[in-house]
């Protein structure tokens, strides 16, 4: 897979990651937990790699959660900020590089994790097998990719993106910053004890379907562009995840997505499964 594949990606995440330092520690702690299942308990004296770490809020968690190893690899220029974030922590390293051919060593990790990152590969499945060669025996790995909605959905979701992914990336920056109010718009519409006004809100939310609703109006716009500007963004069923697990030897898979307790309305959905290698 060649590297101009991947320029818009490098450029896209340069920029939203170097502009965008939206740290929410109590947020990040919170969806961290979510979205690996690794409590303190379990990373304590591991050796554990953030597939994908863009600035570097989850490489935080992990490393004051007592990993003796934090290792962060991104493709772009967002790995300045993870350093400069991470500066602080003696225990965390950060690296550019490609999750298609990571620059690290068979059976290097304990814990891995990639969070919302292989969707935006060019191969989402070859990039998971990649990492997935990663993991120790006995180790755990979890990941969260957007889901396969509905195919009117789908269909909507392709035609903004197919118009949103060729803009130049600082237009379209702007261009997030401007209908990052729609997002609390739709919050407030689709929270409303009147039918008719909760179906304006699902309406207009499918209108402007990739528009956050976060309810911080910064992680709004950082959130949008995350999803308007790359020009992958591939969504999958929780059997296709599944079976890249089981082809790549692991067991005891879990759906984290189970049951989950998002730490605030309009927090999305996904497919988000955790397997371990054998022993």
């Amino acid at each position: 897979m060649s590297t101009a594949n991947q320029e818009r990606t490098q450029k896209a995440y340069g920029l939203q990651w170097n502009r965008y330092r939206i740290l929410r520690p109590e947020e990040d702690r919170a969806t961290f937990l979510n979205r690996t299942g690794f409590s303190p308990e379990d990373l304590k004296g591991q050796t554990v790699l953030d597939a994908g770490c863009g600035m570097g809020r989850y490489l935080r968690i992990a490393a004051e959660s007592g990993a003796r190893r934090v290792v962060g690899v991104d493709l772009s220029l967002a790995v300045s900020a993870a350093r400069e974030l991470t500066s602080d922590l003696p225990n965390v390293s950060v690296v550019r590089g490609d999750l298609l051919r990571p620059p690290f060593a068979s059976a290097s990790f304990d814990r891995i994790y990639s969070l919302g990152v292989l969707d935006h590969t060019p191969d989402p499945r070859a990039a998971f097998l990649s990492i997935a060669r990663l993991l120790r025996p006995g180790g755990r790995i979890a990941v969260w990719v957007y889901p396969r909605e509905r195919p009117v959905v789908e269909a909507i979701m392709d035609a903004q993106r197919a118009v949103s992914s060729r803009l130049p990336v600082g237009i379209l920056e702007g261009l997030c910053r401007t209908v990052a109010p729609i997002g609390g718009w739709k919050r407030r519409l689709m929270s409303s004890r009147s039918w008719i006004v909760q179906r304006f809100g699902v309406a207009l939310h499918l209108a402007t379907i990739g528009v956050s609703m976060h309810p911080d109006p910064e992680v709004r716009a950082c959130d949008t562009l995350d999803w308007y500007a790359p020009r992958y963004l591939f969504r999958h069923t929780a059997e296709e995840v599944a079976g890249w697990f089981a082809e790549a030897g692991l067991v005891d898979i879990l759906d984290l997505a189970r049951d989950q307790r998002f730490f605030h309305e309009g927090q999305g959905n996904g497919v988000n499964l955790s397997g371990r290698r054998p022993e």
